[in-house]
């Protein structure tokens, strides 16, 4: 018997949706929903203030330069 079953198309699978949210119905944790350590949100909140030579100590201390 030739003819074609249930197999999907290509052009069925492309059309697949990928949900924006993220995470798990049950509420865990990710990166995008993780709570953020209240000194690193100061630290964010006070960069725009700080020197170039304090914000280069901050990156080489974090190892990011």
């Amino acid at each position: 018997m030739g003819g074609r079953g249930l197999e999907q198309t290509a052009l069925a699978l492309s059309k697949t949706a990928i949900p924006a949210q993220t995470g798990t119905e049950s509420g865990t944790l990710n990166r995008e929903n993780a709570p953020i350590d209240p000194d690193l949100v100061r630290l964010i909140e006070a960069w725009p203030t700080l020197s170039d030579e304090a914000r280069a100590d901050i990156l080489r201390i974090g190892g990011i330069r």
